[in-house]
């Protein structure tokens, strides 16, 4: 397709020659350390996407796969023309955390679907999965000053999660995303690509090629102005879906993935969902917000 990338994340080429990005390859370290830090894959393209990331241009939407090729990528130690982006240690230390990922540990697939978005229903931080006690599969929240613990057989997360996602897929009208806004106050970047595309049109002829340049990119920052309508567009489609019925374990898995930002774990073991527009389903309670 036009849009893939032709080059690795992280890089660009200029003048005929291989550089490192400014943006995306603060972009590269910020995942090797987010990961490194425990964040999952998911966790990761969410942040990515609220920071306005792009890892294709035409798109600013993220997910796990990209950032799984990310830190398996060895371009970013350098070589073959490309500048190094990571530093040795730190990418041999996500191999190692890559590799011992299931090392003393088992979990059914399924439960990875609530890993992904799972966190401390008390402080909202990151609640990791683990079998360290007793092989009972445990949840930890990763927040130090709270390390709220609640030890939860696999099974009962999952029929919990499937109760929870049935109470959703019941009320469609929670399905639902806020417009997004235009902002029409161009970027510093506009502004300063406007006024070189002013000076260039005032010398007539003899910068004709700077001129086209100029277009192009003017175009391009009127184009990344725009937004994406893709959220709001998915989010009606699932509502159609869901109000129209049955409600299949497909349904289900699309519930999860377009309106779920986040799973609360709570002490009793209770799960809640939080939407993407913040309303909250949980315990049967119709909804509430955040």
């Amino acid at each position: 397709m036009a849009w893939q990338r032709k080059i690795p994340f992280g890089y660009s080429i200029q003048n005929g020659k291989t550089e490192a990005h400014p943006t995306e390859a603060q972009a590269v370290r910020d995942i090797f350390r987010a990961y490194l830090s425990g964040h999952s894959y998911s966790q990761i393209a969410r942040e990515m996407e609220r920071l306005g990331v792009k890892y294709h241009q035409h798109t600013g939407q993220w997910n796990k796969h990209m950032v799984k090729r990310i830190l398996e990528n060895e371009t970013y130690l350098g070589g073959r023309a490309y500048p190094r982006l990571i530093d040795s240690g730190d990418f041999l230390a996500v191999r190692l955390k890559c590799s011992d990922k299931t090392i003393g540990e088992t979990r059914p697939r399924e439960i990875d679907a609530i890993r992904e978005k799972a966190v401390c229903a008390s402080c909202g931080a990151r609640m990791a999965r683990d079998t360290r006690y007793k092989g009972q599969p445990t949840w930890r929240c990763q927040n130090g000053d709270c390390g709220q613990i609640v030890r939860m057989e696999d099974d009962a997360a999952l029929k919990t999660l499937d109760r929870r996602l049935r109470e959703l897929a019941a009320l469609p009208h929670l399905l639902t995303l806020p417009k997004a806004k235009t902002d029409s106050t161009p970027s510093m970047d506009a502004v300063r690509i406007q006024r070189e595309l002013d000076h260039a049109m005032n010398q007539g002829s003899e910068s004709g090629e700077l001129a086209r340049m100029l277009v192009f990119a003017a175009a391009a920052e009127a184009y990344d102005a725009i937004p994406d309508p893709t959220p709001q567009h998915r989010m009606a489609r699932l509502r159609e879906k869901v109000a129209k019925g049955p409600v299949t374990e497909d349904i289900l898995r699309e519930l999860l993935e377009t309106a779920v930002t986040a799973i609360r774990i709570s002490k009793d073991g209770e799960l809640a969902l939080e939407l993407k527009n913040g309303a909250v389903v949980q315990c049967g309670q119709e909804d509430q917000t955040a």
